[in-house]
């Protein structure tokens, strides 16, 4: 399985964006982890939300495997990947990605991440700042405001409307609807159920890091911080807290989006990522 993996490296990039992302299942000491992988061009790593955006090859994928070769791994307990048993804490996501990144032969890599995915791409870049050449993140918790407490997303977990109003921007936005709907099929519900599992045991006493306020100065690489201006779920306020801490780093608002902006607004969302990447 590697050796497929050191071929869909160095011998297969410009097929697999053709055909819409390859996906294989690799075992990192002992957790199989699910990942999809397309495209030609620098090394590119995106993290997923607590949504778990990682089990189809999204149009904001094809984009950028247009300029680089993007990697899309599972977290461990979502959809198919296993480990996780191994999981209590983002420090143990963390160590997990560092495994998954010697196994693919990853030294350097451009990374980041949505919400969840966004949290542990900061702390793998405070723990690894060399082996990151540049870090975004998006709508990530990891902070903690006394001035603007996260709200308790498991509170609104059996109202969808809520949902939608805490995470879009525009409630009634389609995908808001298709994401959140009543009557979404048991295997989608499952799903979420499945994922909000996995949150809960690493957010459910402390949704933030205490001592990543301390660590982010380890981050040497430029970094953009890319927040939706209507983000009820993190506001954009956690987004000017993390550039306290990282003053190397660039902010950036979307207008009229929250916190899901690869959804939300796809074009301006990719192109703001792409834009700094590749800058």
């Amino acid at each position: 399985m590697f050796e497929t993996l050191k071929k869909l490296r160095y011998g297969a990039r410009v097929y697999l964006s053709r055909k819409g992302g390859g996906e294989e299942t690799v075992d990192v000491h002992g957790r199989a982890v699910t990942m999809m992988h397309g495209g030609d061009g620098p090394p590119f790593v995106y993290l997923h939300s607590t949504l778990g955006e990682s089990n189809r090859w999204f149009p904001f994928y094809q984009s950028w495997a247009k300029h680089f070769t993007v990697y899309v791994p599972t977290h461990p307990g979502f959809h198919k990947s296993g480990g996780f048993d191994q999981i209590d804490t983002i420090e143990d996501m963390a160590f997990h990605y560092v495994e998954l990144f010697d196994l693919l032969g990853l030294d350097e890599v451009i990374l980041g991440g949505v919400s969840l995915g966004g949290w542990i791409a900061a702390e793998f870049a405070c723990r690894w700042p060399e082996r990151v050449k540049k870090l975004w993140i998006s709508g990530a918790p990891g902070l903690w405001l006394d001035d603007d407490p996260l709200p308790d997303l498991f509170r609104h977990l059996t109202n969808p409307d809520k949902l939608r109003e805490m995470i879009f921007a525009d409630p009634n936005h389609y995908l808001a609807k298709v994401m959140f709907a009543p009557d979404a099929p048991d295997e989608q519900k499952l799903d979420a159920y499945q994922s909000m599992t996995v949150i809960g045991r690493l957010m459910w006493e402390r949704p933030y890091s205490p001592k990543l306020p301390a660590r982010l100065h380890r981050v040497k690489c430029p970094t953009l911080l890319l927040w939706g201006e209507q983000d009820r779920l993190v506001p954009p306020s956690y987004g000017d807290a993390y550039r306290q801490y990282l003053p190397h780093a660039e902010m950036k608002r979307i207008k009229d989006c929250g916190h899901l902006g690869m959804f939300e607004k796809e074009t301006e969302f990719v192109s703001e990522v792409t834009r700094f990447c590749q800058s």
